[in-house]
């Protein structure tokens, strides 16, 4: 199975938080308060952002966030990529080698799972999501 972390659904959530507030800059505190996250684990995965060009910071007490011209059309695929690396795929729920099991009973599900996760991140973009 796909790994997803809690770093992840943060990255995601924030980057069509913020883009649907294009004309205004949102701050840590509004966003960690709508989706009742940490502000210390958002605030890193938001700087990340900033870093790998998605999301442009203005520090001081007027500043915050806002997304960088032209990113909308981002795929959910390429910020799994930057917070999660490649995706890995897993037949296994146990880790074991497929050398410890004949035929794994979860193979067929883990693999229609793990195919359908690839197939909805690569084919979905923020802007899918900006109303």
């Amino acid at each position: 199975m796909i790994k997803m972390s809690e770093a992840m659904a943060i990255a995601l959530h924030s980057m069509i938080y913020i883009a649907n507030r294009e004309n205004e800059l949102c701050t840590v505190k509004d966003i960690a308060e709508k989706f009742s996250i940490s502000e210390n684990h958002l605030s890193k995965v938001l700087q990340r952002l900033v870093k790998c060009g998605f999301l442009t910071s203005i520090k001081g007490p007027k500043g915050g966030f806002s997304i960088v011209s032209g990113v909308k059309n981002t795929t959910f695929m390429e910020i799994y990529n930057l917070i999660e690396g490649k995706p890995q795929k897993h037949n296994c729920l146990f880790n074991a080698s497929q050398k410890d099991c004949q035929k794994c009973i979860m193979s067929n599900l883990i693999d229609k799972m793990t195919n359908e996760f690839i197939e909805y991140m690569e084919n979905n973009k923020i802007s899918d999501f900006v109303i």
